[in-house]
């Protein structure tokens, strides 16, 4: 092959490969023309500017914290479990495909599940619920951008979609934003008002959200105390997500003699104790909600068998009947929220949402 003919193949492959690349940065990495010129959308920072109410509402929240966040890098051993990084630093959905697993980026660690995650279309152009041509990121209505697939991408890793697919919530047409993206307020430059949707996204740490999932009831039934737990508010199981989340109804009962909480404070317990005089018996756990891990060889808790998914499917109740003790005066129920298992009442990572007491 003379040199003439080398050359020629050379330049070809090289326009070629020119042109692979130009259609890759056009298709994946974020370009947008508007007004003449081209924006190549990368950061949630460029967002900013035109959006601040929105930005302010993401920053801080789970998606933006979620690479950052000291509990997830702690149980994901500093992301040296790599395949967490698919959900918590994810490249843009529509790229990768919505409702397909994620890749990791390698870029922008502080913005987590960025505004460009979510909204970067394959042509490299924004997507919204509408079309605004006049804006300067000119988003395009894309249905299925603000669909279930969307949240799926991540949020299924655990299930979580298909959890809702089997609810009566999404036979009823309510979705993932309908709960998660409530309606909201917004003020435009020129001062008129839309309505658009929160980007805060309130869920497991979230305690007034957490409230509204699940109804505590506690009753005397006879001699036995009825605690009961129904999944009303959550369009999925509860917990949900992490296997490591879990819902905990726990008891205690108080012999005759024991004062109210209000007249006895925890330190004065130990010497009503030494005094002779009753005091109240050991928080008990009496049933957990909760996904096991894979390798855990005893049950999630009471109840349970070996591997048994005790999470709470939509509108399920689970009730526990324990026997109440002579000589009780008063039974205490608590429901705790525990972002791991494995933590006291006394860890940040507990949340106490529900307290009941019964005078017996």
């Amino acid at each position: 092959m003379n040199f003439s003919v080398r050359l020629g193949l050379a330049i070809g492959v090289l326009a070629a490969f020119g042109g692979v690349i130009a259609f890759l940065s056009l298709s994946g990495d974020g370009n947008t023309a508007h007004a003449g010129r081209t924006v190549r959308w990368e950061s949630s920072r460029q967002c900013q500017e035109c959006h601040q109410d929105v930005y302010d509402e993401w920053h801080g929240s789970h998606h933006q914290i979620a690479f950052t966040n000291p509990e997830v890098r702690k149980l994901s051993d500093d992301f040296r479990k790599e395949e967490c990084m698919d959900c918590h630093l994810p490249r843009p959905l529509a790229v990768t495909g919505f409702g397909k697993r994620t890749l990791p980026r390698r870029t922008h660690f502080d913005e987590g599940v960025s505004c460009i995650s979510c909204h970067l279309g394959p042509d490299g152009g924004i997507l919204g619920r509408n079309d605004r041509p006049e804006a300067p990121c000119a988003p395009k209505r894309s249905e299925d951008f603000f669909a279930v697939e969307a949240c799926a991408s991540c949020h299924n890793q655990h299930w979580t979609t298909d959890q809702w697919r089997a609810s009566r919530y999404a036979e009823e047409g309510t979705t993932c934003s309908d709960c998660h993206m409530q309606e909201v307020e917004r003020t435009r430059a020129d001062g008129s008002t839309r309505m658009g949707r929160s980007h805060v996204w309130p869920g497991g740490h979230d305690k007034a959200m957490l409230r509204k999932a699940g109804k505590f009831e506690v009753s005397r039934d006879g001699d036995e105390l009825v605690l009961s737990l129904t999944n009303v508010g959550a369009g999925h199981n509860f917990p949900t997500e992490e296997r490591h989340r879990a819902v905990d109804m726990v008891y205690r009962f108080l012999p005759a003699g024991t004062a109210p909480p209000a007249a006895q404070p925890a330190a004065a317990q130990p010497a009503a104790v030494e005094a002779g005089q009753p005091s109240p018996s050991d928080w008990t756990l009496a049933w957990r909600a909760r996904q096991p891990y894979r390798d855990e060889a005893t049950p999630v808790g009471p109840g349970a068998k070996p591997q048994e998914n005790t999470q709470l499917a939509a509108d399920a109740t689970k009730t526990v009947r324990v026997p109440i003790p002579a000589g009780t005066a008063a039974v205490e129920a608590r429901l705790w929220y525990r972002a791991t298992p494995f933590c006291g009442d006394d860890s940040p990572l507990s949340t106490l949402l529900e307290e009941r007491r019964i005078e017996l």
